[in-house]
């Protein structure tokens, strides 16, 4: 079995190790600090040295029990078992993986304190948790729950070690962990003092306040969180802060009230919505009583704005039944709406598409186009359609 570095000191970077077997096109080592993809752990990434010759490692897993060490054919061909090996990994990428597993125990911890909401899955990325919780939290719940992951994270820090126990001596602590007991002979507990003790095979720092801050970017059903630590979230922290300054510039207000500002915004909008919507039925119930042109028996009908297609569907009785619509929705899309049973509106489509190029379709009342070329009058397309049936 190989020894696991990783579990002695994830602060190391380098190590020596010999090739115990070559299978399913990696190696296995005797020894390494090379984190197989695990309990939802994304694996370290680094390479692999013999000689001159090396390798990169971009996947690590485990398989019936081995860990098996990903490298390019090439360094494989070379390898024989016995092989000294030189190993390194890539530490920035190991370091914002720790951020990320230590950060998501403090938060499953926290929220399990809290609102006794458990984490029925973690996925732990560079820099990147996504976390799922057994049952919904409110916003308010989420607010008060990231204060205080933030304050673990960043100021009162907190102890985080790992020791490992046998079966006998861990059923003493069972009513103390938050996770199950899984069925090995060794087990290793992470302890994050005076908040959490959890089974966990993952890689962790030292210290809370190296996690640093912590910012959400997805909250979904009151379950389904994701956020960002390291420098992902330093960035996404610095590139929002400034926006929201420029916002602030353009809303003539504070910066901490930016947010009250737009929801405020917000709301003129929608009665503007709506005000807008009224303003469209009542110039559609107008439009219906003068047509653009009447051609051959048929009121043709060109309407430059968009229409919603409940507001179309309730005003279109106050159209003539032998009507055709023609509605620009685009500089180059264009819907047909047909109240005519001699004319199929996706008889015309076809007929645009055909002479402008594009693509669309529909049905014998109402169909859309997305053309190469703008008709210059629409009109005079729908007058040409109808010489031609």
């Amino acid at each position: 079995m190989t020894q696991k570095l990783y579990w002695d000191d994830p602060y190391v970077v380098d190590f020596t190790a010999k090739v115990v077997s070559k299978q399913n096109g990696g190696i296995i080592l005797d020894r390494t600090l090379f984190f197989p993809s695990s309990g939802n752990q994304a694996s370290d990434k680094g390479i692999l040295r013999h000689g001159e010759d090396q390798s990169s490692v971009d996947a690590v897993e485990i398989i019936d029990g081995d860990i098996i060490h990903h490298i390019s054919p090439e360094f494989f061909k070379k390898i024989k078992n016995g092989d000294e090996i030189v190993g390194k990994i890539d530490w920035n990428y190991r370091y914002g993986i720790m951020k990320s597993h230590s950060s998501q125990h403090i938060f499953s911890a926290i929220f399990l304190e809290l609102y006794n909401a458990k984490t029925t899955r973690a996925n732990i990325e560079f820099e990147e948790v996504s976390i799922q919780l057994d049952h919904p939290i409110n916003n308010q719940q989420l607010l008060e729950g990231l204060i205080r992951i933030n304050e673990v994270t960043t100021s009162t820090n907190k102890d985080i070690t790992a020791e490992i126990y046998d079966q006998n001596k861990l059923s003493k602590l069972k009513n103390s962990l938050r996770s199950e007991i899984p069925e090995k002979e060794e087990i290793r507990l992470i302890k994050i003092d005076d908040l959490d003790l959890v089974c966990c095979g993952g890689t962790h720092l030292k210290k809370s306040i190296e996690i640093g801050p912590i910012i959400l970017t997805e909250f979904k059903k009151g379950t389904n969180i994701k956020y960002c630590v390291g420098k992902k979230a330093l960035d996404l922290i610095s590139s929002l802060n400034i926006e929201l300054l420029n916002l602030s510039g353009k809303l003539n207000t504070s910066l901490i009230k930016v947010t009250d500002k737009i929801k405020s915004t917000f709301v003129e909008l929608e009665k503007n919505i709506h005000l807008i919507e009224d303003l469209k039925m009542d110039n559609l119930v107008l439009t219906s009583k003068y047509p653009s042109e009447e051609y051959e028996g048929f009121c043709l009908f060109l309407i430059e704005y968009q229409i919603d297609s409940k507001i179309l569907k309730k005003i279109l009785n106050q159209f003539p039944s032998n009507s055709l619509l023609i509605i620009k929705l685009g500089e180059f899309r264009y819907q047909v709406v047909s109240l005519s049973e001699k004319v199929g509106a996706n008889g015309v489509v076809k007929a645009l598409v055909s002479k402008f190029g594009g693509k669309g379709g529909g049905s014998n009342f109402t169909a859309q186009a997305n053309l190469e070329n703008a008709p210059t009058d629409p009109i005079v397309e729908l007058k040409e359609f109808l010489d031609s049936i």
